[in-house]
């Protein structure tokens, strides 16, 4: 545990920090952010060894580049699109949106933000990724409501407490970027317990923004967060977690919580911003699919259960289908058979193998897949829940764990479909965080308008369209972050926005489309042969993009 000393010289340093931060011009964050990048980039050799090394993975295994693509790239790639964002407020004293990049889209103000550069379409043919804000702004006010933290005449010095989260290796480290470039706030990271290695890699990469006191490092457990969030020099807190962390935050420990509750008094009386997972569903439009089609998006589906482990806010939960498409079963099948194939993971964190056994437990029909490793679990499907039993576990609970449930809507046709998917997944499902929606060119051609309508009444913070929802994670210049409007007296999956990286203030929600069979197999999808190729030549190109560094990116990933 971090002795309550380490927290006040840590919080006293950030103090200080925050005077000099609410001082600071765009312009005077360049050179650091370069700095960030050149160590960030010299740390990632270290970074994803420890993390394959933490989780059970060989480091020359496909698998390996989860931790790659998942940590130095990620955060290189957020550091750049930063410095994109901070150099033109430099530069024009105006946020960096284009009256090319705004648009009306089914009655919201729309800003396109990817890609950002021809470099962009390179690496993602066929993507892009909007910004959709609150339904109630007007297109002509979306630019006075952007970069406000920078615009808007002299800062306040705040000091943000920031809770890490122990699955993905990137998030402290983006949630700690975000407060400091897109908000103005020092920080105090609390490492959490199960990846406290990754002090010593922020420690490196980081070393500029601690030498300016704009970020410091604690590491322990409940007590340590618990007195880092109460004390009297934090301004703010944000929580990467559960959401029954956050109410224990929020409204105090267990013999007070309801009582504080029901009274709307809450423990903690300072602004916090959370993200705190999801029931993730997949909406699998019905249609006429080739064999190549369906087996990728069975692949896609496999990948988003595998990945990490299974550990992720964005893990594939929940596969809502339609109970007369004709290749339902054939679909199905194809999941099945690409998780019997791939190796089993190490359940490092804890708790898994009791979440496991009790989603086992509740599910109908379980099927335990593949021959894992001793000391892994099976990865589990269980399908035709019952749509209708709007309680069952799956539903309402993240499982957190290498677990996948299906369930069947009627539907007359995929227009009726689309309605009845949203509003199951609305109404019914746990959380607000991201989802997929997966739908062929032809059905999207000739149900457009009931298409539209599902992207415009999802209630996610991210809806990526054909592709898994951590895509929206990854962009980076597209918010993450749970879907507006969650009290916090239910907070599902949490309130706020980090990466953002145009720096919007009135977001609802990011929409990201990518091609329904794209000609490469994407990068992430679970054992691609030339992923841990690509993403060691990708944290190259992040650091400093250029087409010669595309060379190294498409050999290994046009890998067979």
């Amino acid at each position: 545990m971090t002795p309550n000393a380490n927290i006040h010289e840590s919080v006293a340093a950030c103090r200080a920090g925050a005077e000099r931060l609410a001082k600071t011009s765009p312009g005077a964050l360049l050179g650091l952010i370069q700095r960030l990048k050149v160590d960030t980039l010299a740390a990632a050799e270290t970074w994803g060894a420890l993390g394959c090394e933490a989780k059970g993975l060989a480091s020359t295994s496909p698998a390996a580049s989860e931790e790659w693509l998942g940590g130095p790239v990620v955060v290189l790639r957020h550091l750049r699109s930063l410095g994109t964002t901070l150099a033109h407020l430099e530069r024009t004293g105006a946020p960096l949106l284009k009256d090319s990049e705004l648009k009306m889209r089914s009655g919201s103000a729309v800003a396109q933000v990817f890609p950002e550069t021809f470099n962009d379409r390179l690496v993602l043919a066929g993507f892009k990724a909007e910004v959709w804000m609150e339904p109630e702004l007007p297109l002509n006010e979306v630019r006075a409501h952007t970069a406000t933290i920078w615009t808007d005449g002299e800062t306040k010095p705040r000091v943000a407490a920031v809770l890490g989260a122990g699955n993905v290796s990137s998030i402290g480290a983006m949630d700690v970027l975000h407060k400091v470039f897109a908000e103005r706030q020092a920080c105090v990271l609390k490492l959490h317990p199960v990846n406290s290695y990754l002090g010593e890699i922020y420690s490196a990469a980081f070393a500029g923004l601690i030498e300016e006191g704009w970020l410091r490092m604690v590491a322990g457990g409940a007590e340590v967060g618990a007195a880092l969030v109460h004390h009297e020099g934090v301004d703010t807190v944000h929580i990467t977690g559960s959401k029954d962390v956050h109410d224990a935050i929020v409204w105090g420990p267990p013999e007070v919580r309801e009582e504080n509750r029901s009274a709307g008094t809450p423990d903690l009386k300072k602004e916090i911003t959370s993200e705190l997972g999801c029931v993730t569903p997949v909406i699998l439009v019905p249609g006429d699919w080739s064999r190549r089609e369906l087996d990728l998006q069975a692949r896609n589906v496999a990948t988003q259960v595998v990945n990490n482990a299974s550990f992720n806010c964005n893990a594939a939960k929940v596969l809502v289908t339609a109970r007369g498409w004709a290749q339902r079963g054939e679909f199905l099948a194809a999941v099945r058979a690409h998780l019997e194939q791939t190796p089993s993971r190490l359940p490092y964190y804890p708790g898994s193998e009791e979440r496991y056994e009790h989603f086992e437990s509740c599910a109908p029909n379980a099927e335990r897949l593949g021959a894992p490793s001793e000391g892994h679990l099976p990865w589990l499907i269980t399908t035709d829940l019952d749509c209708e039993d709007t309680g069952a576990h799956a539903f309402r609970n993240e499982a957190w764990c290498g677990v996948l449930a299906e369930t069947a809507l009627q539907a007359d046709d995929p227009s009726d479909f689309l309605a009845r998917a949203t509003d199951f997944c609305n109404d019914v499902l746990f959380g607000t965080l991201s989802m997929s929606l997966v739908i062929d060119p032809r059905a999207k051609r000739q149900h457009r308008a009931a298409y539209e309508a599902a992207i415009r009444d999802l209630r996610y913070g991210s809806v990526v369209v054909n592709h898994w929802g951590a895509l929206s994670f990854g962009l980076v210049a597209t918010p993450w972050g749970a879907h507006p409007g969650h009290p916090l007296s239910d907070i599902q999956s949490g309130r706020g926005f980090v990466h953002n990286t145009r720096f919007f203030d009135r977001v609802q929600k990011a929409v990201v489309e990518g091609p329904f069979a794209p000609l490469i197999e994407p990068l992430w999808f679970t054992g691609h042969r030339g992923a841990l190729g690509a993403g060691r030549a990708l944290c190259s190109w992040e650091a400093s993009p250029s087409l010669a560094k595309l060379g190294p990116i498409s050999w290994h990933a046009l890998r067979p």
